[in-house]
Order: C-alpha cells, then structure tokens, then sequence
C-alpha cells in the first residue's frame, strides 16, 4: 500500500467518528478501543508521579495498587491518603488545505481527584482499597481553515446518491421518520438535506419516481472559497477502582495481587462549521453539531512481585491482564444552515437527530511491566521502569464488529494498524536532609502505530519533579508533571462510497496536545 492510500485509510480508520467522518456516526472504531487501552500512571498519586511514574520495584503509595501490587506488601503501617489536582491542557490544532496552514491553540483547566487509598497494613500481610486515575479526556481545541473549494455537502450528496428525497424529508406527523429509516451513517446527509444544504436534482428517479440525486450548486456556486473550523471539547476520565492485597516474606520478597474495576466516562462536543465568500448566493453558513456521550465499566486482575535479593536493591514484575469493557453510548446532532437570500420566507433552516444508543463489549491489550531501583545509603532512590503493550491484540468481543477487528478491503484491521509499544520511565528520589525528599523523573512510550512513516504520531513524553515532607504521622507530597504527544492527523470530514470512490476535504489536521498536571498528596498514618 502506498503511503498517500495509507494515509487516508489510517485518518479515517483512526478518526472515523472522532473527526466528524460520516463513515460511522457511532464511536464504534479502533480509536476508541485505543483511547481506552492507553495508560499514564504517572498522574495518579504525587510520589509516584514526581518519580515519573517508576514504580514498577517500589511501593507503599497508593499509585501501587495499579501498577505492581507487591507494592501494598512494603507498608509498615496503616494509612489513609488522597490525592486531588489540577490539570491544564493545552491543545494545538494546525490545519493544513489549499488555503495554506492556519494554526491555533486552545486551553482547559480542570481540577480532579488523581488517587484516594486506604491500606491496613498487619505484619507481613496489607490489604488496600483505592482509586488512582489512569486518562485524563478533558481539553478543548480549534482548528480553522482558509480558502477550501470542498463543502461538506459535497460528501453528503455522494452519501445520499440513490436514496429517493421522498425518504429523507421531515413530514410533521414523524419528524425523526428518516433518521429510524436509515443507519446512522447517513444521518449526517439527512440533517443537511432538511436544513436546505443541498437540493435533489429533477427527474433523476426515473419516470414517476422521487428524485435520488442532490446537487449543491444551488447553494454553492463554482470558485466559492469555505471558511471551515472545527470545534471540539472533550471530557472524561479512565479510572481504577482496585482491592489488593499482599505478603511479605522476611523483606525479601513481595507478592500481590490486585482485583481492578474500572469507571470509564468520555464525553465529546463537535462543532463544524463552513462560513462563504461574500459572493456566494445560497449559502452563507453552516453549523453541525453533534454529542457524543459513552459510559463504561471494565474489570481486570494484577499479579505482581517484587524481590530484595540485598538491602540496597528491588526487581520488580507485574502483569496486567486485559481489561473487558462493556460500553454503552448515546449519539446525536444537529444541523443549522443560513441562506444569504430567505427560502420559502425562512432565513435560515434547521434539523436535529434522535438519540441513537447502542451497547457493546470489547478488551483492551495485556502490559508487562519490569522495574529495578537501587538505594543509595540514606541519600536516596533511583529508580527504572519498563514496560510493553501488545496494542494490536485490542479486540471488541460483541457480534457485528469483524470489520474493525479484522478490516475489509478498503480499510486495514486493528492488527495491521497498531503494533506493541516500549515505555520506559525513570526517576530519582534526594534525600537533603531529615524529612525532606526531593524527585524528578521522565517518561518515554513509543507510536502504537504501525509504519515508519506513523512513528512520531502517538509519541508521548513526560518531565516531572516534586518535593515531599514525611514523617510518622503524616506524608505531604506535591508534584509537576509535563506531558506532550502528536495525535495522527485526520480530515474534518470523510468517507468511502460502496463503490470504493473516496470523499474528504482537501484540508487535514494535525493535533498536538501539551499537559500540565498539578498532584498534592497527603497520607496520614496510624
């Protein structure tokens, strides 16, 4: 496959909903199975986070619960702790069409518990129920651009070729009658057909039948420049409920085992919209909004074990199974066009959607991780991690789903868009003096896509530091935490015809994201 084709496919496998694509209105897609596989656990509780989140071979934090239970299995002693912050985002969008490249940034500030823990620790043996936050969904962004020849009706007229105009119209005694007529796929051409976007062309249904071609000439006249900007706000957590429990074996090894029960939420607002030239006659601009609104409840088990095989050093492992997710979702939209000259005495037109639900199941990918930390007398900790994901092995596990597990002819399958991925993290602990604990630490994961050409997309690095206060009664830890990553590019909109014909703006965007996490932790002991 050539790297232009490939490139389109993965946009509109990638980003299929996500991007205003009317291949698929649901978030049914590989994209979303990979949203919910990809983990930070570097933003959960301070300590950890401060050491960049390499904490594979250490323990007694909270954050141990989901990353190396044998970790619970180091506390010497009862404690209850929390963990708020604060996350602000930072979201750049550059699109890139015939107009030229327009760039723009936008920010989110949102405030958040990253952890809660209660461990009973007696003797050798610890049990804990916590909470650590695993993703983070929340940020705005805006992407504009200048100059396009290509409306979106343009796409939705090759949608709706062949489909009688007599089935997609709004009679007043069943306004929604098209949208239960035909899948969700099409209710994007719906919208704009009834908000006057775009006009059936005569004759074309044969003799005494109802049009089945659409035209926007009528709207939009040749050599007319568009104005498009998409609009998105996204919100939602993936976070880890977990029971665990541990022993100690003389201080020379750990074991563990943690039972995970995972709250998912995501939520995500789309606004499209195409402004005209000012000579247009038709159209003057359009909005298209749509509302997606998925909840979800996954379980999973971790195993894990930690060995002190001299005081001064830990080796640490912890397998994480995958976790199954059943998912339920809600969609809907709507569509408001404004004419430059009143149709039918109306300034402008406008349609909305039904709410499409829909429920299903699917399983995330198995990790392995591996840590090492050494203790440098009473100076302080260093500390690294790795770990490996096997992305391609993501999987929805309810019927009607082989297409995206195992692709078509068109569009490639989750095994040959994503492969397994390497992280690394790494983190210090200074000691200067009683009480006093000084951290930095860094992260580094590798593309889950697969294609050299696709490396740099998926990317994600972090730089952290933080400063913590311990004593016998209480710890207060407070850490920063950097993130940056390139998302895979994607166009506003796009689709491929039963006959294979793509249609797609010519622009496409280019999404980089940039994070800074705030984690106070405080832990009182008894």
């Amino acid at each position: 496959m050539k790297k232009q084709n490939l490139l389109q496919v993965t946009c509109t496998v990638a980003f299929g909903v996500a991007a205003l694509a009317a291949e698929s209105v649901r978030a049914q897609g590989s994209d979303e199975l990979l949203r919910f596989s990809r983990y930070n656990f570097g933003i959960a509780t301070a300590r950890s986070a401060g050491m960049g989140g390499a904490y594979t071979s250490l323990g007694a934090d909270g954050a141990t619960m989901s990353i190396n239970p044998a970790g619970i299995s180091m506390y010497g002693h009862s404690e209850v702790g929390i963990s708020p912050g604060l996350r602000i985002t930072s979201q750049r969008a550059d699109y890139s069409g015939s107009g030229g490249n327009v760039s723009n940034r936008l920010g989110n500030t949102k405030g958040n518990i990253g952890s809660f823990s209660m461990v009973y620790a007696n003797g050798n043996f610890a049990v804990g129920f916590g909470m650590n936050r695993l993703a983070d969904f929340n940020g705005r962004s805006r992407a504009i651009g200048y100059g396009e020849q290509f409306s979106i009706g343009d796409m939705f007229v090759e949608q709706l070729y062949g489909i009688p105009a007599s089935n997609i119209g709004a009679p007043e005694n069943d306004i929604y009658q098209a949208f239960f007529r035909y899948p969700p796929k099409l209710w994007g051409g719906i919208l704009g057909y009834q908000a006057g976007l775009f006009d059936p062309v005569a004759g074309t249904g044969g003799p005494d039948q109802p049009s089945q071609q659409y035209t926007t000439q009528g709207m939009i006249q040749p050599g007319t420049l568009l104005y498009p900007e998409l609009y998105r706000r996204t919100s939602g957590t993936v976070n880890e409920y977990t029971i665990s429990g541990g022993y100690n074996f003389k201080d020379i090894l750990y074991v563990g085992a943690t039972l995970g029960i995972q709250d998912i939420y995501y939520n995500r607002f789309d606004t499209y919209s195409e402004a005209t030239t000012v000579t247009n006659v038709g159209l003057h601009s359009l909005f298209y909004d749509q509302n997606l609104r998925m909840s979800g409840a996954g379980v999973n088990l971790k195993v894990g074990a930690t060995v002190r095989p001299v005081p001064w050093l830990r080796i640490g492992v912890a397998y994480h199974s995958p976790t199954w997710i059943n998912m339920s979702e809600e969609y809907d939209g709507a569509m408001t066009v404004f004419y430059t000259q009143p149709i039918a005495g109306y300034d402008y037109g406008f349609s909305d959607t039904p709410i499409s639900r829909d429920e299903y199941n699917m399983r995330t990918p198995s990790r392995l991780l591996a840590g090492i930390s050494a203790t440098i007398g009473s100076v302080g900790i260093v500390s690294l991690d790795y770990e490996r994901v096997w992305y391609q092995d993501m999987k929805y596990t309810s019927d009607g789903f082989q297409d995206i597990n195992e692709g078509t002819t068109a569009t490639p399958g989750i095994r040959e868009l994503y492969g397994p991925t390497d992280m690394v993290r790494a983190g210090v602990e200074f000691q200067p003096v009683r009480s006093l604990f000084l951290r930095a630490g860094y992260g580094y994961s590798t593309s889950p896509y697969r294609g050299s050409e696709f490396r740099r997309y998926g990317e994600y690095q972090q730089w952290s530091g933080g400063i913590g206060f311990r004593n016998h009664r209480v710890n207060i830890d407070l850490a920063y935490v950097y993130g940056t990553t390139r998302e895979m590019p994607f166009k506003p909109y796009s689709d491929t015809g039963s006959d294979g014909y793509p249609v797609a703006t010519d622009g496409t965007i280019y999404p980089r994201d940039k994070n800074h996490n705030l984690i106070l932790s405080v832990a009182f002991k008894f």
